[in-house]
């Protein structure tokens, strides 16, 4: 990440521009949107740089650890009592993140968390110029705190597919309650969608959730793979993909969005899978797909103020939020294709897919300078 960055409003336009070292970023108030243009484009004198951004785009905040659901692959671990930063100090953070030029915020935590911390915290970021989104279980949630989460511009429930699905990934039975939350919200805000951790038990099962997503007439799901986080790391070896579900994932979830017409997004973990599925890189690139962007397009503070490139890959970092903006904080994510071990160093998909998941290739092979084992070009590989 740059030092401060200047952002400036175009006259009349609605849009604020955020230079770049390819250029500029512009975002867009309505329809709400972030377009990356290179010097050419801005009309200034046109020089080498790659595809980083001089800040985040997105950081993803974990308020807090404090949950009683016990959910088996917890990525943050979450229930056990530790000192956690208090809403003063992540007021702090959010006025770092804002003096970077940070845009999107991606607010969650521990569901014993105050919904008064999670709207305070959320006005803060308004006020400050960025835009607040809430990922959450929906637990206690009620008509009357669904209206006052009105400042968030979306919100995803929790909701790892229908039924015995939830549970397989989960480990308990929350399918209900999800759903209850999800209708609640739709109901009281304008954009509401699902975010589905996709594992070994539940990938072959995903219609059902398309199909209610249809019927419900909400849109947006978000498919985020299983990582080995928190007490994720010890179960992740009977929740990983297959090598069969790796390989198949990006096409059933292609011939899903086309049959139930839902707006999908696959988290960057997935770029793997879907770079397998033989689309030429320019293609990919041109559409934007982009491997894995932590500490670049991304970057993660925990409920101990502690900072990472992505919200799967803070427990045992030494940088806290205090970094932020520093020039070396994200630099082993932002140099991996410097170094690219193969068969990511030869791969055509190199500059698109990135290794793919490095908090996966760390867990199972020790090193995070491996190529992502659960990636089928490396798997035909070996």
């Amino acid at each position: 990440m740059g030092s401060l960055i200047e952002v400036q409003p175009v006259p009349g336009s609605g849009k604020i521009v955020r230079p770049e070292p390819f250029g500029g970023t512009i975002a867009f108030r309505k329809p709400e949107m972030l377009v990356l243009v290179d010097h050419e484009w801005l009309g200034s004198p046109r020089r080498e740089a790659g595809p980083d951004p001089a800040a985040p785009y997105e950081a993803h905040l974990t308020l807090s650890n404090r949950c009683d659901m016990g959910c088996q692959g917890c990525y943050i671990d979450s229930g056990l009592q530790r000192e956690e930063l208090d809403v003063e100090t992540w007021e702090q953070v959010l006025e770092k993140l804002a003096a970077l030029g940070v845009y999107h915020l991606a607010l969650g935590g521990g569901e014993l968390l105050s919904w008064d911390v999670l709207i305070s915290l959320a006005h803060k970021a308004r006020e400050l110029g960025m835009t607040p989104n809430l990922s959450t279980s929906g637990r206690n949630l009620t008509p009357g705190v669904a209206r006052r989460l009105e400042v968030f511009e979306r919100i995803h429930v929790s909701l790892d597919g229908v039924g015995a699905a939830y549970a397989g990934v989960r480990g308990h039975d929350g399918f209900v309650s999800g759903l209850m939350s999800l209708k609640i919200l739709k109901a009281y805000h304008r954009q509401v969608g699902v975010n589905c951790v996709v594992a070994r038990s539940n990938a072959d099962d995903l219609e059902p959730l398309f199909g209610l997503l249809h019927d419900l007439r909400v849109r947006d799901l978000e498919l985020l793979r299983f990582k080995p986080a928190g007490r994720g790391a010890a179960v992740f070896d009977r929740m990983d993909l297959t090598p069969r579900q790796a390989a198949e994932v990006f096409p059933r979830v292609l011939d899903l969005c086309r049959r139930y017409r839902l707006r999908v997004r696959m988290d960057c973990s997935f770029t793997p899978m879907v770079c397998a599925a033989g689309y030429p890189p320019e293609v990919l690139s041109e559409m934007g797909l982009a491997g894995c962007v932590a500490g670049s397009w991304l970057v993660s503070v925990d409920p101990q103020g502690r900072l990472g490139g992505c919200s799967f890959d803070t427990a045992s970092s030494s940088l806290t939020f205090k970094d932020l903006g520093s020039q070396e904080v994200m630099r082993p994510y932002r140099d991996w294709t410097r170094n690219a071990p193969e068969p990511c160093a030869s791969c055509r998909f190199l500059q698109v897919c990135r290794g793919g998941c490095h908090v996966v290739a760390r867990h199972v092979t020790g090193s995070f300078n491996a190529p992502d084992p659960g990636c089928p070009i490396v798997q035909g590989f070996r």
